[in-house]
């Protein structure tokens, strides 16, 4: 390997630590995770605070030291952490042989011994590629959230769900909000048919770009596929907005002022359209800013305000 493929081969894995159990109030989540690289860095959180400083040094602690180890944190002031919660952390050491499973995408398994601490058993990269036996991948394909298995033997975090975002015109407001929903566990397409906003360069390689389409290619969306309207047309916003209204969606938003909400809400009732419960228009939490990063941050605050609601119910 010559000097220049060296330094372009991401770095490994070396030790992890997972977050197995919250109680209470914690500023963490079950599944969370971070990784200490082969180069020493660290990847990921897993809370912040003092607690996350402690688990920093246990990654970088000896291995015969800290290998693994299962690691208890109550939340009180007496640790300068306030919230009052517990939280499990897991540390343990990534084989080589499972470096593909920390790619984003894949979906780990972990197995409990006797003290409660996992080991790494199995997995299925990204690209589909099953690592691991038979038994323990059946337990990680059942696996719809980070967590334990029903006789909390094993301990999945299953790749997190990108939930379908589609985002109609390319503009500077398009571009914001899809350069943040990346990170935000949002799977983006950018429709727009003018090939100089519709550039490649202008947005993160993990979005599609969709420059050619007919009202055909959008005649049956999933139903948990958030759809956004803001192009560069009025005329063209109102019919994707005729065209979604009556289709399954789990969010239906308009970029609108006060004066263009009512008047495309006054054309839906002349057409005899329903208002569903879905459609937001205009989009995004209110008092946020006009430029066009301020109108994402409130588009996308909204979008997952909804996530977050609705995997309470």
């Amino acid at each position: 390997m010559n000097a220049l493929a060296s330094r372009q081969r991401p770095l490994l894995p070396v030790r992890e630590a997972v977050v197995t159990r919250v109680r209470g109030s914690a500023p963490t989540a079950v599944g969370a995770s971070m990784h200490l690289l082969e180069d020493g860095s660290l990847l990921g959180t897993v809370g912040g605070g003092r607690m996350e400083y402690q688990i920093c040094q246990a990654l970088r602690a000896p291995r015969s030291d800290a290998s693994p180890a299962l690691l208890s944190f109550t939340l009180g002031t007496a640790d300068d952490q306030c919230c009052g919660g517990q939280v499990e952390i897991c540390v343990l050491d990534v084989p080589l042989f499972f470096s593909e499973l920390y790619q984003s995408g894949a979906s780990r398994l972990y197995q409990r011994d006797s003290a409660g601490r996992l080991q790494l058993v199995a997995g299925i990269t990204r690209l589909g590629r099953q690592i691991g036996s038979f038994d323990a991948l059946t337990v990680l394909l059942r696996a719809e959230a980070p967590g334990m298995d029903v006789e909390e033997r094993h301990f999945a975090l299953p790749a997190p769900y990108h939930q379908p975002l589609w985002i109609f015109g390319a503009g500077h407001v398009g571009r914001a909000i899809a350069s943040m929903a990346r990170k935000l566990d949002f799977a983006s397409s950018v429709f727009d048919q003018r090939p100089e906003w519709a550039d490649p360069a202008a947005f993160p390689p993990e979005v599609t770009l969709v420059d050619t389409w007919t009202w055909a290619d959008l005649q049956a969306p999933a139903a948990d596929v958030m759809v956004l309207i803001m192009t560069y047309s009025h005329a063209m916003d109102y019919a994707l907005l005729e065209h979604f209204i009556g289709k399954p969606l789990a969010y239906l938003g308009v970029i609108a002022s006060r004066s263009k909400a009512a008047r495309f809400s006054h054309a839906l009732a002349i057409a005899g359209h329903d208002i569903p419960d879905y459609l937001h228009m205009p989009m995004g939490l209110p008092g946020l800013g006009k430029k066009p990063p301020e109108i994402a941050i409130s588009v996308l605050a909204e979008l997952l305000q909804l996530r977050h609601k609705k995997a309470e119910c």
